[in-house]
């Protein structure tokens, strides 16, 4: 059976601990928190430091839990990055147990991006972590190619792709396609639907705020689970503004993540 992660963006505003225990009662296997290194528009959240009691509170609750940090996100590259922070902040996730760092380039010099990239990748594997580098046109590397291209360039086997189907599906990138890539090239997959066309407005709207639950829109949301190895721990990242209630949104998405993820193993 496949495992799930709750996504930070699918439960806006939640401190680091509250995270965990929606997750928790929902069912989910694990969380993707974001690390808070740069502050995001719009998006409420308490930034990950070492001695918070925030984030105190959040490790302890993980523990006690039982639940997964699968992928610690939000490693923005900018061009005006601090490596102690992205340092401080690899050491602390490692510490409670993620495996994997997600970065994205929004630096429009992608030759120092690449580099930076590459450079928290070498901190990444200093302590036993894979990187995971996103796509999406509203940065830099808007397409798979992109990304791809940009990890071809650092030449390190520890970093792959990060699939969104939002991201995926503005690109003009088919769902069918992910195979042609294989296993090995991607690191991470995020689930969420859209309707099946809009336009670049409302697909900067979208990544942040109004996303839709899996099934609910026009996306090839099957698709993309079928192609997907089917070991590898997927997310739910579904933003909305207009359900309040956080704990029985993220049951209804997993649940709905769930009946597509067995309709896709169907075939």
């Amino acid at each position: 059976m496949r495992r799930w992660s709750l996504g930070q963006l699918t439960v806006i505003g939640v401190r680091p601990a509250e995270l965990i225990e929606i997750a928790a009662r929902a069912g989910y296997d694990a969380v993707c928190p974001l690390v808070g290194l740069i502050p995001i528009e719009g998006l409420p959240l308490v930034p990950l430091r070492a001695g918070d009691p925030d984030t105190t509170a959040m490790a302890a609750s993980l523990k006690a839990n039982g639940i997964d940090l699968q992928n610690a996100d939000g490693f923005v590259l900018t061009g005006q990055d601090n490596f102690e922070d992205i340092l401080r902040l690899i050491e602390l996730t490692a510490e409670m147990g993620a495996p994997n760092v997600n970065a994205i380039i929004f630096d429009q010099d992608i030759s120092r991006g690449q580099a930076n990239l590459a450079r928290l990748d070498s901190i990444a594997q200093s302590f036993g972590m894979t990187v995971t580098l996103e796509f999406m046109e509203i940065s830099p590397i808007g397409t798979p190619q992109a990304a791809m291209d940009v990890i071809a360039g650092i030449g390190s086997n520890n970093v792959s792709l990060m699939l969104d189907t939002l991201h995926l599906a503005q690109s003009g990138f088919s769902a069918a396609r992910v195979r042609d890539y294989g296993p090995s090239a991607i690191g991470a997959a995020q689930l969420c639907d859209a309707p099946a066309q809009f336009s670049f407005e409302e697909y900067r709207r979208m990544a942040i705020e109004e996303r839709w639950a899996p099934g609910e829109g026009g996306l090839p949301v099957k698709e993309f689970m079928a192609a997907l190895p089917a070991d590898m721990t997927c997310a739910v990242e579904v933003p909305r503004l207009d359900e309040p209630d956080l704990q029985a949104r993220a049951a209804r998405i997993l649940t709905l993540a769930r009946k597509i993820d067995q309709l896709a193993s169907a075939g």
